[in-house]
């Protein structure tokens, strides 16, 4: 071997030799794991108090979604008055179908953006109507004009932005005296068609349910025994001027005239009619006190020229007990969709327990978030709800509610949590 192959030959193990003494001389942090990084961790399982089994509870109600995505007011625009028909903006006719409100002053807090959305998309509801009522010593609009102002724009809003109509209802009673109120009616509307002068949505009622309980057979002056005439007396002065005040901002809105007797006397005669243009005349109608005479008066109203819009129907008797009428609300059903008559259902949004209610908000069986939050569960909604939903959704209202074997007008249990029983006609 060469000097020179064996100079390399040593050189190398000297070198080696050098490696190996710097690497046993470097700092721990400097060596290499003595764990592989692929090699799985075992890992100490957490350990944790053993719980009981839930009780099983009974499943929740299946709630409402929605049916309903056409927005009435974008197909129809606005509304007007053609003979004895609304018409929408391309003269075809329009029968509106929805709920009414209690007095405002029994719904605080429950119109909110998802019930009109319920009311529009679930039940179908074409119109909302908000009832403003309400005397100065107790509740209501005169005790706090501003407080319940403000409550009826955020509503009218709502049904805006959900594309269905709204009527907001001066429900304040008249007196013998027709001017008692006039002048917080007329500052009420003057605002109100000042905020909204040129919406489709909003149509304005001026009371279908007149007088107080003060007697209208004559006048407190007992030198004068002339016998009052409520139409042209009382109304007819009263809705004049407040249609003066609307027109000066909405020239072109429905305005809805409460018809004398509490809504009932409809047939006015056509030599007094308003002369005014988009006048719809108010009618009430409660099924188990109102019948076939009730029905002719509208006739008889229709074939004066006028148009009529039952602004408030109930299927209980007018004292609101006896449950539903189930036939005689049919009656007026077929009635109604043969004439081309635009209706509300009265009434939604209180916790009032009587049977024109359509939510059973005052039983306890159901959560606030159940009652408030819209989509409601079917036994939160009364018989009379149940109905009327069906009714405006075009169910086949024959099978809609079952119908018991209790007399036509007897008082019904509603002290339960189960929507109040029906009764049937004779």
């Amino acid at each position: 071997m060469s000097k020179r192959i064996r100079g390399v030959i040593v050189l190398g193990l000297v070198g080696v030799f050098m490696l190996c003494s710097c690497s046993t001389n470097l700092g721990p942090e400097t060596l290499p794991s003595t764990t592989p990084a692929t090699e799985p961790t075992e890992t100490i399982p957490e350990v944790t108090e053993p719980t009981e089994e839930p009780t099983p509870t009974e499943a929740p109600e299946p709630t409402s979604t929605a049916v309903i995505t056409d927005r009435i007011v974008d197909k129809n625009g606005l509304l007007k008055v053609d003979g004895t028909k609304i018409v929408n903006s391309e003269e075809e006719t329009v029968v509106l179908k929805g709920m009414s409100s209690f007095g405002l002053e029994d719904c605080e807090g429950f119109f909110t953006s998802e019930i009109v959305k319920t009311l529009a998309e679930d039940w179908g509801c074409d119109v909302l109507r908000i009832v403003i009522s309400g005397d100065e010593t107790s509740d209501g609009y005169l005790y706090d004009p501003d407080k319940y102002f403000d409550m009826v724009c955020k509503i009218c809003d709502m049904c805006i932005d959900q594309g269905i109509y709204v009527i907001v209802d001066w429900d304040v009673l008249y007196t013998n005296d027709y001017d008692d109120n006039l002048e917080q009616a007329l500052f009420f509307f003057q605002r109100l068609s000042t905020i909204y002068p040129e919406s489709v949505n909003v149509i304005y009622e001026v009371n279908n349910y007149t007088l107080s309980a003060a007697d209208t057979s004559e006048t407190d002056d007992e030198e004068d025994d002339e016998e009052i005439n409520e139409w042209e007396d009382i109304i007819k002065p009263f809705a004049s001027e407040v249609i003066e005040a609307i027109r000066d901002n909405a020239p072109d809105s429905i305005i809805i005239i409460g018809a004398p007797g509490n809504g009932l006397e409809i047939n006015i005669d056509p030599d007094s009619k308003l002369d005014y243009d988009n006048i719809v005349y108010g009618c009430r109608v409660f099924s188990g006190t109102h019948k076939q005479e009730q029905r002719d008066t509208i006739l008889e109203a229709i074939d004066n020229d006028l148009c009529v819009f039952i602004t408030e129907w109930s299927f209980c008797t007018d004292d609101t007990k006896g449950g539903i009428f189930t036939n005689e609300s049919r009656t007026w059903s077929g009635f109604l969709d043969e004439n081309e008559i635009s209706w509300c259902n009265f009434a939604i949004g209180s916790e009032i327990d009587n049977d024109t209610n359509a939510l059973n908000l005052h039983s306890d069986k159901y959560t606030l978030e159940q009652k408030y939050s819209g989509h409601w569960p079917d036994g939160l909604i009364s018989n009379s709800g149940l109905y009327a939903r069906d009714l405006l959704l075009e169910v086949n209202t024959e099978d809609a509610v079952t119908d018991t074997d209790t007399d036509a007008g007897t008082d019904t249990d509603t002290d339960t949590d189960e929507p109040e029983q029906t009764s049937d006609d004779e």
